[in-house]
């Protein structure tokens, strides 16, 4: 059994119209799946909301003096400023500043629901008290306003959509990516596991100089060719386009890049890295041919930023990725990936995912074409994915 996340509010100004709208957005994200969320009232003063969370402090004060704009700043348990969202109604704009310089801005259109302030603070709490980024909690918080209070938010046509969307044109090569994906470190794992029946097969090699793995990128690419396997290539991309990949693959970080090379507008296939809803959508942009959601449990084969996001929150990101599928037209196939074994991976797998991404469980088996085959079997010969059918 879960461990309850008991968070508090405290506020001088508590309306009862404000409290019904946190509890109603509770009693939403307990539908969602988060049932052990607890959220008790506490008398206080200064700001205009505290919230006490199991993993974050947080103070928000909450201007609305302006008709035109609501301003929100957000300060942690010692009273720093960490953030501030701004939303200018006019304009229909939301700007998220956080302290380190890093700022993000988006459009939304008109709700569909008739909303208050309220609505938006309680979404805002809620998903910060979930373990929800601040920018996951303004997307959240936003587009909750397009739905019924009764409703977690899901579909892509009302998340808000980013101002520097579209950036690449191409249509990309698509890639097998469905039922298991292992991730491997060496070409020599590489060419074990390209004779195990998989269809897809990731070379991650971290640290290194282009000059140092040139050869083992193109062996890989080879070998996927000769066996029929998709082999993707993490992070060298100059070699993948070189060498002819079919695909690479790429952490949220280097996509800044990407914005003034050649591959923006290459039709390589390109997986993307994501770890929330900001992720996902700032990755559409990149005209990615799959998304990898994660890192799904604790996982010890590479030094992660943020927290293990967990199963709830792995069906919610799914729910988004098939809703954008819907709207295109075609699946985007979605990869889970993080600490993720042979007894996890049915749980993962009833998310709807495509595909689980997978490391330690099959590169550290003494019988590599056993534990594929042990994979294998978790995923149907046909998988259906809301309507779309795909044969693999």
């Amino acid at each position: 059994m879960e461990s309850p996340l008991t968070s508090f509010i405290q506020s001088p100004n508590a309306t009862l119209a404000f409290r019904a709208a946190i509890d109603s957005v509770i009693e939403c994200a307990r539908d969602a799946g988060f049932t052990n969320l607890i959220m008790e009232y506490r008398q206080g003063d200064g700001f205009a909301v505290s919230l006490t969370a199991p993993e974050q402090s947080y103070n928000l004060a909450v201007d609305n003096s302006d008709s035109s704009q609501q301003s929100i700043t957000i300060h942690d348990q010692n009273n720093q400023h960490i953030a501030s969202i701004t939303t200018l109604f006019t304009q229909g704009k939301d700007i998220v500043c956080l302290v380190n310089g890093t700022q993000f801005e988006w459009d939304y259109v008109s709700e569909e629901f008739a909303t208050t302030h309220d609505s938006y603070i309680a979404w805002l709490l809620v998903s910060l008290s979930l373990g929800f980024t601040i920018e996951d909690s303004a997307l959240i918080s936003r587009s909750a306003q397009h739905v019924s209070c009764e409703t977690w938010p899901s579909d892509i046509r009302y998340f808000p959509r980013l101002r520097n969307n579209n950036l690449a044109t191409t249509v990309r090569k698509q890639t097998r990516c469905f039922g298991l994906y292992p991730v491997v470190d060496s070409i020599e794992l590489v060419e074990e596991l390209a004779t195990c029946g998989v269809e897809i097969l990731q070379l991650r090699i971290k640290d290194k100089a282009a000059s140092e793995v040139s050869d083992d990128v193109k062996r890989a690419i080879q070998i996927g060719k000769e066996r029929g396997v998709d082999i993707v290539i993490n992070d060298y991309w100059g070699l993948a386009l070189e060498y002819g990949a079919s695909c690479i693959h790429l952490g949220q970080e280097d996509l800044a890049e990407l914005e003034d090379s050649s591959l923006l507008d290459s039709d390589i296939g390109l997986g993307i890295s994501t770890h929330g809803y900001f992720e996902i959508i700032n990755a559409l942009q990149y005209k990615p041919s799959y998304l990898a959601l994660g890192h799904i449990f604790p996982t010890t084969t590479k030094d992660m930023p943020s927290s293990p996001q967990g199963l709830i929150k792995l069906k919610l990101y799914q729910a988004l990725i098939s809703s954008i599928g819907k709207q295109r037209g075609s699946l985007l196939p979605s990869v889970a990936i993080g600490g993720i074994d042979l007894a996890r991976a049915p749980k993962v797998i009833d998310t709807g995912v495509s595909s689980v991404a997978v490391v330690r469980a099959v590169t550290l088996a003494d019988d590599k074409k056993r534990a594929v085959d042990q994979f294998q079997v978790l995923f149907n010969s046909e998988q259906s994915v809301d309507g779309v059918t795909n044969a693999h």
